[in-house]
């Protein structure tokens, strides 16, 4: 059993491979920073207003533990891909649970020309999260899915509520797809960049190494042996009684 699969402190993880999970952890040190910070100021901000969103009160008290810990872990240099995974579907079920909780009990404003949902950049941020941490295809056809599964909670769940706001609606969703398909470019990018940077650093390796000097020693030690049996095998010429007996 590979022991990268079970490893939690970077310990059988040297060179290269090491320095690309250093990069990741300290990127995801900065993406659960940030919105724990703006989770807690939001949270305190909820609790003076007459019209709370139960997202906000129910579920934010149990997020920052859960945040804090993850940034604990990552500060310290934890490591796993158990741990990935079980991020990825955190993930996929807040994002879920927040369009749910709008598209149930959505605060409206009294003009129907604007509707800014905070679970839509919430999907945005959680998408980012997801393609740093899947390949780059399979996160492309999660961050969709997870997309058009939240695009449709409101028609499907509450129409009626959500017709007067077509047209905001349409705007908001719409703009949220065109932040998506930035990030998904940027994503594709990313890897082919890192795709290419590894052919690059492969070709130069194999340019600046002498193939042929990997046998050398080999040859060298085989021509030594060769001549110290060749010289054992044959007589002394030092040897009187040797000399005297032939």
């Amino acid at each position: 059993m590979d022991p990268r699969t079970h490893d939690l402190h970077l310990l059988h993880i040297t060179g290269d491979e090491r320095r690309s999970f250093e990069e990741k952890r300290w990127i995801l040190v900065l993406l659960i920073l940030s919105p724990l910070v703006g989770f807690t100021a939001t949270y305190a901000v909820q609790l003076t207003q007459p019209v709370r969103e139960p997202y906000v009160i129910y579920l934010y008290p149990v997020m920052a533990p859960v945040m804090l810990g993850a940034l604990l872990w990552n500060l310290l240099g934890g490591y796993s891909r158990l741990a990935e995974r079980i991020a990825v579907v955190v993930q996929v079920a807040l994002a879920l649970l927040h369009n749910l909780s709008f598209a149930l009990q959505p605060t409206l404003p009294d003009s129907p020309s604007f509707v800014g949902s905070a679970s839509y950049w919430t999907l945005v941020l959680n998408a980012c999260v997801i393609l740093l941490l899947v390949p780059v295809q399979r996160a492309a056809w999660l961050v969709v899915t997870l997309y058009l599964v939240c695009v449709a909670l409101p028609w499907t769940l509450n129409f009626d509520v959500f017709r007067p706001y077509l047209g905001a609606m349409v705007r908001t969703q719409g703009g949220v797809f065109s932040v998506l398909l930035a990030i998904l470019c940027l994503a594709w990018y990313r890897q082919r960049y890192v795709e290419r940077a590894r052919e690059a650093l492969m070709l130069r390796q194999l340019a600046t190494t002498d193939l042929f000097a990997v046998r050398t020693p080999d040859l060298s030690a085989e021509r030594a042996a060769g001549t110290a049996a060749g010289t054992a095998g044959r007589p002394s010429t030092g040897d009187p009684i040797r000399s005297a007996r032939t």
